[in-house]
């Protein structure tokens, strides 16, 4: 997730939107974007590991994070699809059965939304986390709008307990 969300900084995205749902059956998420978008040629280059544009790291001869990511949702009888117009944006979206033993942990999400939050960026972030049961929404725009400086070693730690405190709501909600 963090990788596509970086594609989208990348990409001169101002709005970027996360979605993650989570239920006993099933991790879903997308990654959806206004930036540059891709053609359908690049789109297909984009999904060789061993194709990388040379723009944005020079030096790289790869670009691994879509090709693991079509990768993984093949290993875990899922799917993932690439919707993308040159010019508009790019959706990513990615869905797997939640106890696949290939599915990699989530791991803590309130750090991971804290680290996306708070990359240096013009984009706004938008993060929808969804259960069968609850959901919760919360923007770059309104978070920098209330603290002020994202990366201001207070407000990382305000982010990441408000953001924790959501997370155990979700729980506690089932």
């Amino acid at each position: 997730m963090m990788d596509l969300v970086q594609n989208s900084i990348e990409a001169e995205a101002t709005e970027i939107e996360l979605t993650l749902c989570e239920t006993s059956e099933q991790v879903e998420f997308s990654v959806k974007d206004n930036g540059n978008g891709m053609s359908k040629e690049i789109q297909n280059k984009a999904i060789d590991p061993f194709y990388s544009d040379g723009k944005k790291h020079a030096h790289r001869r790869v670009g691994l994070g879509l090709p693991f990511l079509l990768q993984t949702a093949e290993a875990t009888g899922g799917r993932a699809t690439i919707e993308s117009k040159e010019g508009c944006g790019t959706m990513i979206r990615f869905c797997a059965q939640a106890q696949h033993m290939d599915l990699p942990p989530l791991g803590e999400f309130a750090s991971t939304a804290t680290m996306m939050m708070s990359q240096p960026s013009n984009s706004n972030l938008r993060i929808v986390r969804k259960t069968r049961s609850d959901h919760y929404e919360l923007s770059r725009r309104e978070l920098e709008e209330t603290l002020g400086d994202l990366n201001d070693s207070q407000n990382l730690i305000l982010i990441k307990t408000y953001i924790g405190s959501l997370e155990e709501n979700l729980e506690k909600a089932g």
